[in-house]
């Protein structure tokens, strides 16, 4: 068999014992050798091989790792209207300008509706940026009083309707429940919170899982980021839509691995506990999967901080509401949580408030009580509010940490003047504080809520920049070797492949991300301007997808 070796301007290895290189040899989609070339051509001698010198030029990183997405769900947005505030690119890599106003995005919506007779759907709303105003269901009514229209926040945690969809749902005559909200007169206002909103719409099939179109969108979204394995952090890990999803993944042609995580609070109810636990039993033995992969089982424990939902210790938010939802009690969290793990499978669990993150170190050291468990890597999801006594416990638990760094740039301002204060901001996503202590950590974009762009993410973590440019949190900034090593190795731990991926390495997966510049050379302020060339995913470049129609 012929033997592949990309030659490259430098190789970025993160192998302790090769840093750094200007060679790898592939065969049969692993590393062979990895070195000078020269060397590597003396070590083969008269074996078969070819030179690809396509990144000669260019930088080989290990392939990027999105260690919190959800592929299907941005994908799946990709078909709705963008009235999000920023700039979105679209997997057809046109740019969809953002929305400034209240009345922009009634405008765009009501173009939107001129497109069709049926529901009409805008996402990516954010009010953060609107002088905090949500959308009232008034406001949706100025789009049409016919149509249903169906607006989600960008945070994924809440949603907006208008009258006609609030009737069609048969919302006004439900009675009360958490994250409803009502006017005086017990009127839905038209704003949804957390589980409340499910009432809208239907999770099972909303965004586009079980649509081939969503799923090869959401993978060229990663593709153009430089993500070799990506992750869909929530689904139905079984039915129709779930074998589609496979057999889509495992198509040669697509640019991806994908983790994938069962959503606890879905699937639960639908099969029962040892129903879930004998369908979790199954994925987890399916020796085959390389390219779409069981990850940690998901739960949720409270909501977004920037959708005043998230869940925070004493004093609450800073002006003094605490509208912050806790979705799960510790002992709830055990019951669910305990069979998981003596099956000895992995559970993610969203934690953004400093309470909830409690509730959730509870949970676990409870499990490790009961049945201790090595190298569990049990993880924190977003984890924005860790205190630094937390982190103490996390890393005797060795719970496992997966950082929402984004927030630092996109809602830093809005945390540090509007929801938690200026005191607790600043220690947002305490990556060097996480290190420091030898928690095993990455961090992601939870795309669509912010892009899925690992520079971008890296580039967070090293300068902690926010909006206005105000540093926020100094002490917490990071290397460039530490924040490249969290969106490659590092991700890897949280999915227990570290052995096959997240560095270039004799016998790993031949994944790798094409960059035009060194990250660990370039000033740590043009991180994020760094272009992307490309992905090697297996040994083999990817290309770009098909056109929109081609695909369908």
């Amino acid at each position: 068999m012929t033997t592949k070796i990309f030659l490259a301007r430098d190789v970025v290895t993160l192998d302790e014992n090769c840093p750094r290189a200007n060679a790898v040899a592939v065969r049969d989609g692993r590393v062979l050798h990895v070195g000078e070339l020269a060397w590597i051509l003396e070590v083969l001698r008269d074996a078969p091989y070819e030179i690809d010198e396509s990144f000669a030029d260019a930088v080989l990183v290990p392939g990027f790792i999105e260690a919190h997405g959800h592929l299907s769900g941005d994908g799946g947005l990709g078909r709705f209207t963008w009235v999000g505030f920023d700039d979105r690119y679209g997997p057809d890599g046109q740019l969809r300008e953002g929305c400034r106003t209240i009345d922009a995005v009634i405008a765009r919506l009501r173009e939107a509706a001129k497109e069709t007779d049926g529901l009409v759907v805008g996402c990516g709303f954010d009010p953060t940026f609107l002088d905090g105003r949500g959308l009232r269901r008034e406001d949706l009514d100025r789009v049409s009083l016919e149509q249903s229209v169906l607006v989600l926040n960008a945070s994924l945690h809440l949603a907006y309707g208008n009258s006609a969809r609030i009737r069609e749902r048969g919302i006004d005559e439900l009675g009360d429940e958490p994250g409803l909200q009502r006017d005086a007169d017990g009127k839905a206002t038209g704003e949804f919170h957390e589980t409340a909103m499910l009432r809208l719409f239907d999770a099972r099939d909303f965004f586009g899982g079980s649509d081939e179109v969503g799923l090869r969108n959401g993978a060229e979204l990663l593709r153009i980021a430089g993500v070799t394995t990506g992750s869909d952090l929530g689904i139905l890990a079984d039915g129709p839509n779930f074998a589609l999803y496979r057999e889509v993944v495992e198509d040669s042609a697509f640019p991806a691995r994908v983790a994938y995580s069962p959503m606890a609070s879905m699937m639960i109810p639908a099969l029962g506990a040892d129903g879930f636990l004998g369908r979790l039993g199954e994925l987890r033995d399916d020796a085959s999967a390389n390219r779409f992969m069981l990850g940690p089982v998901k739960w949720i424990a409270d909501g977004s901080i920037q959708g005043f939902t998230g869940k925070l210790s004493w004093p609450g938010y800073c002006a003094g509401e605490d509208h912050g939802t806790l979705l799960l009690s510790q002992e709830k969290l055990v019951e669910q949580l305990l069979p998981i793990h003596q099956a000895g499978l992995q559970v993610a669990i969203h934690a953004n408030g400093d309470e909830a993150i409690e509730v959730a170190l509870r949970a676990i050291a409870e499990l490790q009580t009961i049945a201790p468990r090595p190298d569990h890597r049990h993880r924190l999801e977003h984890c924005q509010m860790i205190s630094p006594s937390q982190l103490d416990r996390a890393a005797s638990l060795e719970v496992a940490i997966n950082f929402f760094t984004n927030h630092v740039y996109f809602w830093g301002d809005t945390h540090r003047t509007r929801t938690m204060g200026a005191d607790k901001a600043r220690r947002m996503n305490p990556m060097a504080s996480a290190l420091a202590r030898g928690v095993k950590v990455s961090m992601h974009s939870d795309h669509p809520v912010t892009p899925v762009a690992p520079l971008f993410t890296m580039w967070c973590a090293v300068n902690r920049l926010t909006r206005s440019g105000h540093v926020l949190g100094e002490l917490q900034r990071i290397s460039p070797l530490e924040a490249l090593r969290a969106v490659t190795l590092g991700a890897a731990q949280l999915i227990h492949r570290d052995h096959e991926l997240g560095s270039i390495e004799v016998g790993k997966f031949a994944d790798f991300t094409v960059l035009a510049a060194n990250p660990l050379d370039v000033d740590p302020a043009s991180i994020k301007d760094i272009a992307v060339l490309g992905t090697v995913v297996g040994g083999v470049p990817t290309t770009p997808a098909p056109s929109r129609k081609e695909t369908a």
